[in-house]
């Protein structure tokens, strides 16, 4: 599959969906797995994130989102496929912070608040 033909994750920014998790503005269960993030979208916002519920409700899916996210960065951003991501963005078995900064600006997300103190830049 070309790149122009995957979507980007709605974790971390990852271009490597083979299916658009959102469609018309619908988030959609497509059960795809981000392969940098491991988020998949119709089973990690309902068993991966602790939000008290079994199944996330829509209302909460952009919460679910965000906790998933902060979670996977404060545990040191692992790559869940680490040959399915580009040589320049890793670090060991991480991704680089310059290669999250890059996947998140394309997600169009405010980080005007993005903390980044204690992060190794290397």
């Amino acid at each position: 599959m070309l790149v122009s033909e995957l979507y980007p994750c709605l974790i971390c920014g990852f271009k490597g969906l083979e299916k658009n998790p959102v469609c018309n503005g619908v988030y959609h269960k497509t059960f795809d797995i981000c392969s940098c993030c491991g988020f998949e979208f119709g089973y990690s916002e309902d068993h991966d994130v602790r939000l008290g519920f079994i199944v996330t409700p829509d209302h909460l899916l952009e919460a679910a989102f965000q906790l998933y996210r902060k979670q996977w960065i404060e545990r040191g951003m692992k790559r869940f496929s680490p040959d399915d991501v580009p040589a320049e963005c890793k670090n060991g078995h991480s991704l680089t912070f310059d290669a999250l900064l890059r996947q998140l600006k394309g997600l169009n997300l405010d980080l005007s608040n993005f903390d980044i103190n204690g992060f190794d830049k290397d």
